[in-house]
């Protein structure tokens, strides 16, 4: 009893650095280290519960690899957000309890699901009760275990059949099947039909890839210019400084080319201090003068904008639809929010609405293309992305990030990871245009790029070719349906049998 009290915490040692190297390197090991911990983690975690571990060493684990994963956030809330160090800890402290009691509970569920109704129940509601966390959960910062998957091109393309969310069910339900069977000593063939199951689905959805319909080819010129202002810091002549960078590139490019059309995309914040919800005819004029569209970050009063401009248009106006609790919006009612705005100084910002025609029009010899853009953390979310892209009728995704808050830290890598899957989920490439770095393109077929460094400038073009494809992740039924089927299996399971 007490060796085996003795090598408790030490196996939660093991086990939060195994949760960290799931989602700490994307692209480390040829692309393998993110898919392989992500598989691991949740067996060796739900193994030692399953054979009856006590539970708060399950807690305890997953508490120590968030806290691992956010050892970055006290010094970001200090330097940027003004808290004292010793508040920014206990900010981070409470943040990693809130995210590792919601997995913990997924845990619990399935180990319950195990005790009475044996592996493959424990397997269904491990992988249903993560898809709701993932979806219907209150999260500070949204993520979802799926997204290791993005590591690898082949695995990402299963993101088109599965989505994000249903990678993360794959991967803790195949976690929690293997971990079942160590704990009833079944032969190590059925052990390994868990992981067996689901690499195999993900190298055939991977394949039934190509097989997928896909739309007509498209062509833009795209330019990105990466500035590393400082964060939050509002000064006159932001615009003309990215203009003059713009100008360069542009003019070393040679763009625009004739008979091509060219988007350039400023990041999240690349212009402040002014209000660009109303009309403004120079701001046409910039981008009709270059032969050109325009798409930039900025701000409107309370809220946070994109601004699109192109000859011959109406600008496009786009208010983020989902402030971050506490770092951009105080949770909770109306009322509450503004009462404790007014207490502590601290302006909400609004949240813009989904509606239709939410996409940037491009013009294109060939017609339009429509860019549905994303601002900063709203990539992160697979639904409401899904949605935007949808009613906004898109052929492209953008998104336009403010990572300067990270300063040198890994939080500029992980937003990246998270927000990969997005691209195959709806077969279409996702463009990533930063403040500070890293810039970058995923593409629909799951391969990436990113360049530059945290705290970089950069200037970067790409001669963009892609076809649309017409992905089953772009149902809103995909997310309930997958839900309903294990749910049923559960049930299933769950009906007495006959004598």
């Amino acid at each position: 009893m007490t060796r085996g009290w003795l090598l408790r915490p030490l196996e939660t040692a093991v086990l939060a650095g195994i949760f960290v190297l799931a989602f700490r390197f994307p692209g480390a090991l040829g692309g393998w280290l993110e898919p392989v911990m992500a598989l691991l983690f949740p067996l060796l975690l739900l193994e030692g519960l399953f054979k009856g571990r006590h539970a708060a060493w399950t807690w305890a684990a997953i508490l120590a690899g968030l806290l691992l994963l956010y050892v970055w956030v006290p010094q970001t809330l200090a330097s940027k957000g003004g808290l004292p160090l010793g508040l920014a800890w206990l900010g981070m402290v409470l943040l990693s309890l809130w995210e590792a009691t919601g997995l913990w509970l997924v845990a619990l569920g399935s180990r319950w699901a195990f005790r009475r109704l044996g592996a493959l129940s424990a397997a269904c509601a491990a992988g249903f009760l993560l898809m709701a966390w993932e979806t219907f959960g209150f999260h500070v910062y949204p993520w979802t275990w799926g997204a290791a998957f993005g590591a690898l091109p082949w695995a990402a393309r299963a993101a088109a059949f599965l989505g994000a969310s249903g990678l993360s069910a794959l991967a803790w339900g195949a976690g929690a099947w293997s971990a079942a069977c160590l704990a009833g000593d079944a032969p190590l063939r059925r052990t390994l039909a868990g992981p067996g199951f689901a690499v195999g689905l993900l190298a055939l959805l991977g394949g039934a890839w190509y097989l997928l319909p896909r739309e007509a080819e498209r062509t833009l010129d795209v330019a990105m210019v990466q500035p590393n202002f400082r964060a939050g810091e509002r000064w006159l002549g932001m615009e003309a400084e990215m203009w003059r960078r713009s100008d360069a590139l542009l003019k070393a490019q040679g763009w625009p080319g004739k008979g091509r059309a060219t988007l350039l995309l400023w990041p999240e914040s690349s212009v402040l201090g002014r209000d660009d919800r109303h009309p403004d005819p120079r701001l046409s004029a910039e981008a009709a003068s270059r032969g050109l569209a325009w798409l930039y970050g900025t701000e409107g009063g309370p809220y946070n904008l994109v601004r699109g401009e192109a000859a011959g248009r109406p600008a496009f106006i786009f208010a983020k639809t989902e402030p971050m609790p506490f770092g951009e919006r105080t949770p909770g009612p109306a009322a509450f929010r503004r009462w404790i705005d007014a207490k502590m100084g601290f302006v909400s910002q609004e949240a813009g609405v989904l509606q239709e025609g939410c996409a940037f029009a491009v013009p294109t010899p060939s017609g339009d293309l429509r860019v549905h853009p994303l601002i900063c953390s709203e990539a992160l979310l697979p639904q409401r992305t899904r949605r935007g892209f949808e009613l906004g009728r898109a052929d492209l995704l953008s998104n336009h990030t403010n990572d300067g808050w990270f300063d040198r830290s890994i939080a500029t890598d992980l937003h990246a990871a998270q927000i990969r899957l997005r691209a195959p989920e709806l077969g279409v490439p996702l463009l990533r245009a930063t403040l500070t770095g890293k810039s970058g393109l995923f593409r629909e077929d799951g391969r990436f790029e990113l360049w530059g460094e945290p705290l970089s400038e950069g200037a970067y073009t790409l001669e963009l070719r892609w076809r649309p494809v017409r992905t089953p992740a772009r149902s809103a039924w995909l997310l309930p349906g997958l839900m309903a089927l294990l749910a049923l299996l559960l049930g299933l399971k769950a009906l007495p049998r006959k004598a």
